[in-house]
């Protein structure tokens, strides 16, 4: 095969394409050129070697057909190319190597091979599980490399590969090890664009709301509009929480069964809460739940005290026992609840009031590791126009679990006690 047919990049986009590390993550505005990067990439690599594996990952197949399909085509001379499958938008070139366009909507479709590139387009509007579960380990058999690509979408996992590649190219760990870091990221908003004019983002900037904007052309995390928990903000309430052996342990409760939801927190001498844990079970039941939690703290079962979804109350298992006799069974003592379940706009008050006070006070502090509850709290919304909350995304039953400890026992208005057991 002849040379690698020259295709032009600009400044910001060669600074990625020249970068040697393994994992590359590009957070970049519109029309910044985050396309041109994505073919660069795969034909280079499909061509460097023989018999490469080369895929590129949208949100959905009609959107990989749509964002790169023709436009990848034209970058190969027919020299290059063995065959084209249209309906499968498989490219096999000359070499053996092959470029395959993927959907994310069909995850288990990704499973069970082994790429030696990737690129992850538009990945703000996929999955982490995508990620996490089944695209990476597609590259620990081959050593293989990724480039991630998106558009600033909340703090989601996008956020946190992106700071993965902050860190330098070495960082400490946890463990006091020096580490070669992996991870390279770069943040280019439109402005960089040596191809937008400066007239198109003064027009941007007329037309959009200020945060839509920051998100779109300036490349910025921004928080979520309509938040349900607005007083969250990870700069402030993430860090180092870690559990104490020495302290009581408050359990959250959700028994939503996918995910099982437990928030598990301590009440630090200071009198601040802190979120140490969580057991986030997917496809769960209260037996599961009981064990997890069990085999967590069986050195101090009576320090736990849970306060659960008031529906635990209720006998909805096979055996006719309720999700909190099954709690109790496992020798969990301390159970308070409310008989009915407070209005779901008192559950948020209450927790919104933890994070942040009128005055600036600050009750409520998150381990880092907990993620699936500064996910709850970053991007549970409310539905456009309402204020009933948004569950389509699926991510708010951690906060939940939370919400049902903070009402009960930080309640913003006096409410008559009721379903103590202990």
């Amino acid at each position: 095969m002849s040379a690698v047919p020259k295709l032009f990049v600009h400044k910001g986009q060669k600074m990625v394409l020249h970068d040697r590390r393994r994992f590359r993550v590009i957070v970049a505005g519109r029309r910044w050129g985050k396309t041109q990067v994505a073919r660069v990439a795969l034909v280079k690599a499909a061509v460097a070697k023989n018999n490469q594996l080369v895929w590129y990952v949208a949100p959905t197949y009609a959107m990989a057909r749509g964002i790169l399909w023709d436009a990848l085509k034209d970058s190969l001379p027919s020299s290059f190319v063995r065959k084209i499958n249209e309906t499968r938008m498989t490219i096999h070139l000359v070499n053996g190597s092959r470029i395959e366009l993927k959907g994310a909507d069909k995850p288990d479709s990704l499973r069970g091979v082994g790429i030696h590139f990737l690129v992850i387009d538009e990945a703000q509007d996929i999955k982490e599980d995508t990620w996490t579960k089944v695209l990476r380990p597609t590259l620990s058999t081959t050593g293989g490399r990724v480039i991630i690509i998106g558009t600033p979408k909340s703090f989601n996992w996008l956020y946190d590969r992106y700071v993965d590649g902050q860190r330098g190219a070495v960082y400490t760990d946890e463990k006091g090890k020096t580490v070669e870091n992996q991870w390279r990221s770069w943040q280019f908003p439109t402005i960089t664009s040596p191809f937008i004019p400066p007239s198109e983002i003064q027009a941007a900037r007329r037309d959009l709301d200020p945060r839509s904007f920051q998100q779109e052309y300036e490349a910025s995390f921004v928080t979520m509009s309509g938040r349900v928990y607005y007083a969250f903000d990870r700069r402030l309430h993430v860090g180092d929480y870690k559990f104490n052996p020495q302290l009581p342990v408050i359990i959250g409760q959700d028994f939503n069964i996918d995910p099982m939801s437990s928030v598990i927190m301590q009440q630090q001498p200071n009198g601040e809460i802190w979120v140490v844990e969580e057991a986030i079970l997917f496809g769960s039941n209260t037996q599961e739940v009981a064990d997890e939690l069990q085999a967590r703290f069986y050195k101090n079962h009576n320090q736990v005290t849970f306060f659960p979804d008031p529906a635990g109350a209720n006998r909805n298992h096979d055996r006719g026992e309720s999700s909190l006799e099954i709690l109790r069974q496992a020798g969990f003592k301390k159970i308070l609840y409310r008989r009915k379940h407070p209005p779901v706009a008192d559950r948020v008050n209450s927790v919104n009031r933890l994070l942040l006070t009128a005055d600036g006070t600050i009750r409520l502090r998150v381990d880092k590791n907990c993620k699936h509850l500064i996910t709850a709290l970053e991007q549970t919304i409310y539905k456009p126009g309402s204020r009933d909350v948004d569950k389509s995304a699926g991510v708010e039953h951690p906060a939940d679990a939370l919400g049902y400890y903070a009402e009960f026992a930080h309640p913003v208005r006096d409410r008559k006690i009721a379903g103590i057991s202990i």
